[in-house]
């Protein structure tokens, strides 16, 4: 067995920590709880069958987590006694008038015979998407997805940090440095990697989202996620409650303050959505999303003994888990599902 040290503490870092573990193997984790962690500000769908983007190598990353994420949540919480958050009650895709809507289930539906875990794939009229969603508005057609789902990224981390403890992982929360690594040096440090001197460059985007509540006296539960049009998605919190977003500024800035401007935008759009429900606020969630060259993840060696795990952006929580499994195979000199010449491009 070998020993290992990960440097940041959040979905992807837990989830090679807890695969690590699992296996048999030594291993430190090093983290200090930056406020802004993406995992806390994600909404957690996993449906990349959706996505418009064309490359490959990330179509192979996101739909590999989203076929591992059944056996790997059920296994998760057995072990732990940990709930995700984890549902699948299928994701709704809304377009904005019919033409489009054909164009868009060619599309997605085309998926399916390579991704069979994408389950039925149907188009939905106008006149019954409120079956689906009673909140929502009835202007826009969908299509709907059955295998879509979500997980809740703080309740996933907390379930991978109490695996990671039950296999003997050690979790630190202060600072790392290197003088402190043992063994092989695994940063998954997301949007902090500016902190360090190695490549690839991570930049970051600042993306925010609205929580809210729907003040009705009917209570509306296991609601599919929705992807309105344009970015934006809608997903249920729990009765009546509900996240929207969201916004992505490319900035060097740090800070976690919500604001105004956004705060104003999702809160119309929220009202946009559920056009005859009364919002109330909850809150706004700010996190900072790492991203590298061409948005596409490193993940492989930056020297001999340092290997990187970044630039996930928006996908983190789709991908981490499987991608905790496939590193944990690649460092053991096991065959692996992904190729990992794909995405350690430097």
């Amino acid at each position: 067995m070998s020993t290992y040290t990960i440097a940041g503490g959040g979905i992807v870092g837990a989830s090679i920590g807890y695969h690590l573990a699992k296996a048999g193997h030594t291993v430190t984790l090093y983290d200090r709880g930056d406020s802004g962690q993406a995992t806390a500000a994600s909404a957690g769908i996993i449906a990349p069958w959706i996505s418009q983007k064309r490359n490959k190598n990330w179509y192979r990353l996101v739909t590999a987590g989203a076929r591992y994420y059944p056996e790997f949540v059920k296994t998760l919480e057995a072990e732990t006694g940990v709930s995700t958050g984890y549902k699948q009650e299928g994701v709704l895709s809304l377009f904005k008038d019919d033409a489009v809507l054909e164009k868009g289930f060619k599309r997605i539906h085309s998926k399916k015979e390579d991704a069979p875990e994408m389950g039925a794939v149907y188009k939905v009229a106008r006149e019954d998407v409120q079956k689906m969603h009673p909140h929502l508005t009835g202007l826009y057609p969908g299509v709907y997805v059955a295998g879509g789902g979500q997980i809740e990224g703080a309740n996933l981390l907390k379930a991978l940090k109490a695996g990671f403890l039950h296999y003997g992982g050690r979790w630190l929360n202060e600072d790392f440095d290197r003088s402190k690594a043992e063994g092989l040096l695994i940063y998954t440090s997301g949007a902090w990697a500016i902190e360090q001197d190695y490549i690839p460059k991570i930049r970051h985007q600042r993306s925010e989202v609205f929580h809210f509540e729907v003040d009705e006296v009917d209570k509306v539960t296991d609601t599919p996620v929705v992807m309105a049009l344009g970015p934006i998605y809608l997903v249920e919190l729990g009765a009546n409650k509900y996240a929207i977003g969201t916004t992505h500024t490319e900035t060097e800035s740090f800070s976690t303050e919500p604001s105004k401007e956004n705060y104003e935008y999702l809160k119309e759009l929220a009202k946009r959505y559920f056009p005859d429900s009364h919002i109330k606020d909850i809150s706004m969630m700010v996190g900072l999303k790492p991203f590298a060259r061409d948005y596409m993840p490193y993940i492989g060696y930056a020297e001999e003994n340092v290997f990187i795990a970044n630039g996930l952006g928006s996908t983190g929580l789709t991908a981490s888990p499987v991608l905790g499994r496939e590193i944990t195979k690649f460092l053991n000199g096991e065959e692996t599902d992904l190729d990992f010449d794909d995405y350690s491009y430097i």
